[in-house]
């Protein structure tokens, strides 16, 4: 692998250095971005916020980029060397090179040589993507290619190794297909119709070199979808099957895998509704068997739920479960006319929003069954499932109504309620009480003072008898446009049961732009918990400090 890492390395060095002879260089573009986030740990045993070794701490990045005409480049460096503690929880230290490419790109072609992010349809078999923010980096570092061979047919191929930190693990090789009817035949794109159909198929390979089991190298996954709308609606639908892959993630067992994804909307002016439905059956798809939490994933199962943006509820932040999950998620937007009773002078926008989430039902086959009745499914096919049948276990719930409303040109309200239900014990593998059942009440305050002043009142309230008990939230925001931007804020859990535990988490920041570049200095308290971004998620651990970051492009 090394070698291979060395020859594609050099390949990307040459090309700039290519490129650089001459006018060459001048005819292209050269652009980049580098990231900084710094932070300062002051121990606080109140917190949890342990000492540790090398209380500066930084994580760096620096992309670079080159374009000319149809050829681009580029190279990304990262430093985790004494990396951010929430970094280090995960194992991802050291520093390299881990990202580069060459790519060439036609009207109907397309070629990827070194690290690409890609994802076939709505990546329940394969998604290759970055979530900074989470450490996580699953990019496949191979061959890539990208054709169009006829208008409204795209066919996509890729091989390689798959990303974990600083090396490339497993093998990946997949194809995918899709055709769209719509700009195929002039006369459905001339139409209120929309059509389109595609199709996937994935295989990993890992070693057998397990004594106690005999295990599957080839594990292939295949999906098909189809996207189909008319008007104001819309219809999309994908099933995946994947072959047996016993792993740590379902117990060693043989049986095949299935997920099934369905969304429909409908929009018009003032009314949009959404509907989305998800069923997953032991379909952890990795490229290690052994691998555990967020590492050597090569698909990507879709959260049903909401994403809440405010701090309270989003403690309680739902992550996939690809092992087992069948449930729904309902909204509907509506805007009640300006210039009404109710809606007033500006309109009134309402949001209503449930999701819930279930275990499969099972039934486990006799060899799982030992004479006492106790499971134990490792080496066998497990067990079999209704495929619509919803478990009795409640993994989450959420209701929320949101209420937005202009009470006058230069006021603005948000008001919303959230409930949740809450398996901590699933989600977090946390023992006790499993159900964390939590009612928050949330207002959002914006006064636009003129055209460059705005302050920003935002109060937030959680009641629950579980977990850490009651949480009250207060932040106020005061922005100068488009250079500076001040926030003070504070998270006490003041129904901590633990009366030591009832803390303020305040936070006081302020960031200043300047052309191309961010600059943010923040002082405060950062709580353990749950950091999800699109239903994946990690633990953060308490820290107390200094933050520093600094983000610029060029």
């Amino acid at each position: 692998m090394k070698q291979y890492k060395l020859i594609c390395l050099a390949f990307v060095l040459g090309c700039f250095s290519a490129f650089g002879q001459g006018s060459l260089l001048s005819k292209g573009k050269i652009s980049g971005n580098i990231q900084f986030d710094a932070q300062y740990y002051i121990p606080d045993s109140i917190i949890g916020a342990e000492e540790i070794e090398n209380r500066i701490r930084a994580n760096g990045y620096a992309n670079i980029n080159y374009v000319n005409g149809g050829f681009s480049a580029g190279i990304r460096y990262e430093n985790y060397e004494w990396p951010l503690i929430d970094f280090e929880k995960i194992n991802y230290v050291g520093s390299g090179i881990p990202h580069y490419f060459a790519a060439y790109n036609h009207e109907y072609v397309e070629v990827v040589v070194g690290s690409f992010y890609e994802q076939f349809g709505s990546g329940l078999i394969y998604r290759s993507y970055e979530a900074r923010n989470l450490g996580y980096d699953n990019a496949t570092q191979g061959i890539k290619v990208k054709a169009k061979p006829y208008k409204g047919v795209d066919i996509i191929g890729v091989w390689g190794k798959q990303r974990n930190l600083f090396t490339a693990e497993g093998q990946v090789r997949g194809i995918d297909a899709n055709v769209s009817f719509t700009e195929i035949f002039t006369k459905i794109n001339e139409s209120d119709f929309r059509l389109s159909i595609g199709g996937s198929f994935v295989s990993k390979f890992e070693k057998d070199d397990d004594p106690d089991y005999k295990l599957p190298q080839n594990v292939g996954a295949a999906a098909g979808r189809l996207n189909f709308g008319y008007a104001n609606f819309d219809l999309q639908g994908e099933y995946a099957w994947k072959c047996n892959d016993p792993s740590a993630a379902n117990d060693m067992i043989y049986k095949h895998g299935e997920a099934l994804l369905l969304t429909a909307s409908y929009s018009m002016r003032g009314l949009g509704v959404f509907l989305t439905a998800l069923r997953t059956d032991n379909f952890d798809f990795r490229t290690k068997r052994n691998a555990v939490s967020n590492n050597n994933i090569i698909n990507y199962i879709p959260t049903l739920t909401r994403e809440h943006s405010y701090a309270l509820p989003s403690m309680y932040a739902y992550s996939s479960q690809p092992v087992e999950q069948i449930g729904f998620q309902a909204e509907i937007n509506y805007k009640i006319p300006r210039r009404t009773k109710i809606g007033g002078r500006y309109g009134t926008d309402i949001l209503l929003n449930y999701s819930r989430i279930h275990e499969v039902k099972k039934q486990y086959v006799s060899d799982a069954l030992l004479p006492d009745e106790l499971i134990d499914m490792s080496g066998t096919d497990g067990y079999t499932s209704p495929f619509f049948t919803f478990g009795k276990l409640v993994f989450f719930e959420d209701f929320n109504i949101e209420i937005s409303r202009r009470l006058h040109k230069s006021w603005k309200l948000i008001l919303s309620y959230v409930y949740l239900n809450y398996n901590i014990e699933v989600i977090e593998g946390h023992t006790g009480d499993p159900n964390v059942h939590a009612h928050s009440v949330i207002a959002d305050l914006t006064w636009k003072i003129d055209n460059t002043n705005a302050l920003r009142l935002e109060l937030q309230h959680m009641n629950t008898k579980q977990d850490k008990g009651n949480w009250v939230y207060a932040q106020l925001e005061y922005s100068i446009a488009p250079r500076w931007f001040f926030s003070v804020l504070d998270r006490w859990n003041y129904g901590n049961p633990v009366k030591e535990k009832q803390v303020h988490y305040y936070n006081v920041a302020t960031s200043f732009v300047h052309k191309t570049s961010k600059f943010t200095l923040s002082f405060g308290k950062q709580y353990e918990g749950i950091l999800c971004v699109g239903g994946v998620c990690r633990v953060v651990p308490a820290s107390y400090g200094c933050n520093l970051s600094v983000v610029t492009s060029f």
